[in-house]
């Protein structure tokens, strides 16, 4: 989407419609009523359409802010503010939030031998992983180079770690491609799942304090709440 384009669009609708109703005046005071009530008919018309053009730019433009132009999962940025809505919803009603942060094992070999051409393909393949075995209402962003999160409003930690092995499983089972080679990965995964509000960073570290811990065995999933001597 072209920056400069969004900010003149307000400017530019604004200035047509108003050339548009002034021409319908203009046509009220000179015409006949039929043709008036035409030329008032069109100026609405426009009006609407310049109305849905810019609804449809700015739900274009906020979206291209918060999607990860790589894997077009949602972007790091995208992530905080829903994890911090997510905790203003905790307060408010007894529930579950839990966490998962993921990282690839071997990624740095990959893009070491064979490119990062042939990582970002194992990264976009990835995202589609995710994206299978989640919900729908789950957030799923990368949060940078090949690791990603995914929030689960509503999960506990039972449900949480039966979702990251899943994960786990699917990524170990699947055969990443790129220029007909196929490439075997493994996932790290750290869990967090708190059931009262809490702060935003000390969620996300308790997570990738998980996630540290299973990255020491490799290929496997650490969970960690709050109540955990770290």
């Amino acid at each position: 989407m072209n920056i400069r384009f969004l900010k003149l669009y307000p400017a530019i609708a604004s200035l047509v419609i108003l050339i548009v109703h002034i021409l319908g005046y203009l046509a009220m005071v000179y015409l006949s009523n039929s043709s008036a009530l035409l030329i008032w008919f069109l100026s609405g018309c426009i009006d609407i359409i310049f109305i849905l053009k810019l609804a449809k730019t700015t739900h274009s433009f906020h979206k291209s802010m918060y999607t990860d132009t790589l894997t077009k999962l949602n972007n790091r940025d995208f992530f905080y503010a829903s994890i911090s809505d997510s905790m203003e919803k905790l307060q408010k009603k007894q529930s579950h939030i839990s966490m998962l942060i993921i990282d690839l094992d071997n990624f740095k070999n990959i893009n070491d031998t064979y490119g990062h051409i042939a990582g970002d393909e194992i990264l976009k393949q990835l995202s589609n992983i995710l994206i299978q075995n989640i919900r729908a209402i789950d957030i799923a962003a990368r949060r940078g180079g090949d690791e990603f999160v995914i929030t689960l409003a509503g999960v506990g930690r039972k449900d949480a770690f039966k979702i990251a092995n899943r994960i786990k499983s699917a990524i170990h089972g699947y055969e990443f491609t790129y220029n007909n080679m196929i490439f075997k990965v493994t996932a790290s995964i750290g869990i967090a799942s708190v059931g009262d509000k809490m702060d935003i960073n000390a969620f996300i570290d308790l997570a990738d304090k998980a996630l540290y811990k299973a990255k020491i065995n490799k290929d496997s999933v650490v969970f960690l709440d709050s109540c955990m001597d770290l």
